[in-house]
């Protein structure tokens, strides 16, 4: 159904309702009638249609509850007449100017589903004999139940179709041509789509753990980045499975990743992103509404994350999957994820909707020493040591290391405390105050500096963010006093 014969159908469903007020007023022989939509969930009176042969009669299209005399009938279920001037007084009828007419009110609930949905108004100046007008009151009641449910019909017909066609938009926009974390990213902004109040946010294998790396950018109540994964979560059940997983969400419980998120509510569905068979990531989309989870939106974000698995399959060689495919370099995530990442905060920050989240770039002091004491594989392996020990959540705090360069990585750090980065750095020095214990046995001695930037409304993309890291980095490098810097 397209949009012209949806709109055509809305005129024509206006057209019938003016018609049917304005025969409800000859047939019953009175001077004003008038019909209005009880708006509960805005709490407004919405004008429908009204006729009448009076001059001195006008109505507003909407009004608020608490400033219209049938705020008093809007729960009614039964037809209610009044004597005006003696049940309600003629200064409460605001839609007369220079005088009122009428002496005589009958008002009509529409019911629907067991609710008042609609009032129609009679007004006269004779009295209105209600056995006399039974029949009309009666044909007229029929009548809008019979064009209300063929309306509803029609438009619901619509809806389906264009959720469908929504859906068919969204599937194509997963073009497996993109690098595979540009083609998550763009999945989640589209699951996005079917979840308007909650979101969708992506767990990948990084820093020996499953660690939250990136949300969609118009999620609302996102969990903290860098929080990392535990048992008895969504996130966890759906790994262990392999496969789709829905929860509902009582008592704060399940939670979606972590016992350190947030208050959790409404319902969820972790879905497993596999690639050969080997699960790589995990998609939690949740929501504050349960009812969101129709089994056709399930089917639809399932079926996203299945065909965004595959592309990104169709272009991975089962013989190369030895690594994690979001993780470059000793474990530190990608650049492409991280930089994505800060996109997405960017647009959370200047939207007003994002907690205080850092992005900074962190390198060992008295580089050149290490570098003489060890031969080429064992720095290797000091390296990703290194990414293990200085991931943020290993110290208490939300976030996570990406790779930037052989022993410079990224960090992105979001929590409620201004002092979050402080408090990470602080936690380092302390642990490392007797070495920094190596996988291959032994400590080595080594302090960390880092340089970072809070993400601001200002911020125009990601690369402006990483030059003020690097330079915040290069002041901090240049000074032997200092240990961290903000730009």
């Amino acid at each position: 159904m397209s949009l012209d014969r949806q709109e055509k159908a809305l005129r024509e469903f206006k057209q019938i309702m003016t018609d049917l007020v304005h025969l409800l007023r000859t047939s019953a022989r009175v001077e004003l009638a008038y019909m209005c939509w009880v708006n509960h969930g805005r709490q407004q009176f919405v004008w429908e249609s009204n006729s009448t042969n009076l001059p001195n009669v006008m109505f507003k299209d909407r009004v608020a509850f608490e400033h219209h005399f049938l705020n008093d009938y809007k729960e009614i279920t039964e037809i209610v007449q009044l004597k005006i001037g003696d049940d309600i007084a003629k200064g409460k009828l605001g839609h007369y100017f220079d005088f009122v007419n009428a002496k005589h009110m009958l008002i009509m609930p529409f019911i629907n589903k067991g609710e008042t949905v609609a009032l129609t108004v009679l007004e006269s100046e004779e009295e209105i004999n209600l056995r006399q007008i039974n029949d009309q009151l009666h044909a007229y009641n029929n009548a809008l139940v019979n064009v209300l449910d063929t309306y509803l019909e029609v438009v619901d017909l619509h809806e389906q179709q264009k959720e469908w066609e929504d859906y068919e938009q969204s599937l194509n926009a997963l073009d497996y041509r993109l690098h595979r974390v540009d083609l998550l990213a763009r999945m989640l902004e589209e699951m996005q789509l079917f979840l308007p109040t909650g979101g969708a946010c992506l767990i990948v294998p990084a820093m020996d753990s499953w660690t939250l790396a990136l949300t969609s950018k118009f999620a609302r109540n996102s969990p903290l980045l860098g929080l990392t994964l535990d048992d008895k979560s969504v996130a966890y059940d759906a790994i262990e499975k392999g496969e789709p997983v829905f929860s509902m969400h009582f008592n704060n419980n399940p939670k979606l990743i972590s016992n350190r998120e947030r208050r959790v509510e409404g319902a969820s569905y972790a879905i497993p992103i596999l690639v050969h068979d080997r699960r790589q990531a995990v998609v939690v989309t949740y929501d504050q509404d349960p009812l969101t989870y129709k089994e056709s939106t399930k089917h639809k974000l399932a079926n996203l994350a299945r065909i965004a698995s595959l592309s990104i399959q169709s272009v991975v060689k089962k013989s190369g999957m030895t690594e994690e495919l979001f993780t470059e370099n000793y474990g530190a995530i990608v650049t492409e994820l991280w930089e994505n990442t800060i996109e997405n905060e960017i647009k959370k920050v200047q939207a007003g909707r994002a907690q205080h989240t850092w992005f900074g770039m962190i390198t060992p002091h008295d580089l050149s020493t290490l570098r003489t004491k060890h031969r080429l594989e064992e720095l290797q392996r000091i390296q990703k040591d290194f990414v293990t020990f200085l991931n943020p959540a290993k110290h208490g705090i939300p976030g996570y290391i990406g790779f930037n360069s052989d022993y410079v990585y990224s960090f992105i750090i979001q929590s409620d405390k201004e002092t979050a980065v402080e408090d990470w750095m602080n936690s380092v020095r302390t642990k490392l105050a007797h070495g920094l214990k190596l996988s291959a046995g032994g400590t080595l001695d080594v302090a960390f500096k880092a340089g970072y930037t809070q993400l601001m409304p200002e911020d125009v993309n990601a690369y402006q963010v990483q030059t003020k890291a690097k330079k915040a980095l290069s002041e901090v490098v240049k000074n032997e006093e200092l240990e961290l810097f903000e730009a």
